[in-house]
């Protein structure tokens, strides 16, 4: 009878191990001083805090989630009640995920130094990849939550020198459902995951970079003092950027920026994420459908004074558009008609005389 080993060995982890820290030596060399990095930081972890909150059991539309971060009024989807306060609350979930991977409240960086103390030991033992796999299974296994290690891997990498940045890559598909839990499977599914996240980070930035080199190509034909193909420069180097923004990065005033920015959008070269006329956003086209996820804004009421509107005025509106379109006719004169009543009272008149004619011939 063959008995199944349940620690992890050295034959079990190695191969996995090897191809993972190839892939992160090449991604974190391709990002290095890279000119898109900060776009390709704002992808990514867009990315990693839907992936999380996938597993967790909350799919959300990861644009959403950048119109929210963005100050922005996000589209929420759904046929009823039910489904848009569903997909508010993956929204939201999907927000505490970022914030435990870039942005974490004083509580959370205290639960995420909890996460990155437990792993020393192994770590020291095993090295960074090993020694983290270990240590989130044994972290999982004390029944602690995914959130606060997830957020402490990101520094992990950085603090040992993996990536030059807090890169949040946690390989949050290795908790699928139906995912083997026993060590010498999990660890190098683990490992697997964390490669795939950093293989699609670099297709990112190839992707990224095409879109660049495009939008700088047909930025051309301009004067030879033009500051067009530089714009675009900032405009990549900025996951979305303002009229004002730009113009500060390129001296100009932001008379002059708003002109190239509308140049580049009638070119298809950048998008209006925004949909609104003031306090605009720019990006690259690659960003289109962040645009798809943005509220329409609401066109003011003529006549309408300052204040929260009544919660019955969509109604009103509806009802007065449908009596716009209503042709209101004359109701015509009211003629009265007797003729029933009139033979009524000559039948009554006619009874009564027969009863009186059959009272004086009984007396």
């Amino acid at each position: 009878m063959r008995i199944e080993r349940l620690a992890a060995r050295p034959d079990d982890v190695m191969p996995a191990l090897t191809r993972t820290a190839l892939t992160f030596g090449a991604l974190d060399q391709l990002l290095r001083r890279h000119p898109l990095r900060e776009a390709v930081l704002f992808r990514v972890r867009l990315e990693a805090a839907r992936q999380c909150a996938a597993v967790d059991g909350f799919l959300i539309d990861p644009w959403q989630l950048a119109a929210s971060l963005e100050g922005l009024r996000p589209r929420i989807r759904g046929q009823d009640v039910y489904e848009r306060g569903s997909e508010v609350d993956a929204l939201r979930y999907a927000f505490e995920q970022y914030q435990w991977l870039v942005r974490a409240s004083t509580l959370q960086e205290e639960r995420i130094a909890e996460a990155l103390s437990s792993m020393t030991l192994p770590v020291g033992r095993l090295g960074v990849l090993w020694g983290s796999a270990l240590a989130f299974r044994e972290w999982i296994e004390r029944g602690n939550a995914r959130a606060p290690f997830r957020g402490a891997l990101a520094r992990l990498w950085q603090t040992q020198g993996v990536f030059s940045g807090l890169y949040p890559v946690t390989g949050a598909a290795a908790f699928r459902g139906g995912t083997s839990w026993e060590e010498w499977r999990w660890i190098p599914t683990w490992l697997d995951a964390l490669e795939r996240e950093a293989a699609r980070i670099r297709d990112m930035v190839h992707t990224l970079e095409r879109s660049w080199r495009d939008a700088r190509a047909q930025a051309g034909n301009q004067r030879r003092h033009s500051k067009a193909a530089l714009a675009i420069d900032v405009i990549a180097a900025y996951p979305v950027i303002s009229a004002t923004t730009l113009a500060a990065k390129l001296s100009v005033s932001v008379q002059a920026a708003c002109v190239l920015l509308e140049r580049f959008v009638e070119r298809g070269l950048v998008v209006d994420v925004t949909r609104r006329s003031a306090r605009r956003l720019f990006a690259l086209k690659d960003f289109a459908p962040l645009r798809e996820s943005v509220r329409k804004p609401r066109k003011p009421q003529l006549g309408r004074k300052r204040g929260r509107p009544r919660a019955s005025a969509s109604i009103d509106q509806q009802e007065d558009d449908v009596i716009e379109d209503v042709v209101f006719q004359p109701l015509p004169r009211w003629q009265p008609d007797f003729s029933e009543l009139e033979a009524a009272m000559k039948a009554v008149d006619i009874l009564t005389c027969s009863v009186g004619d059959v009272s004086e011939r009984a007396g």
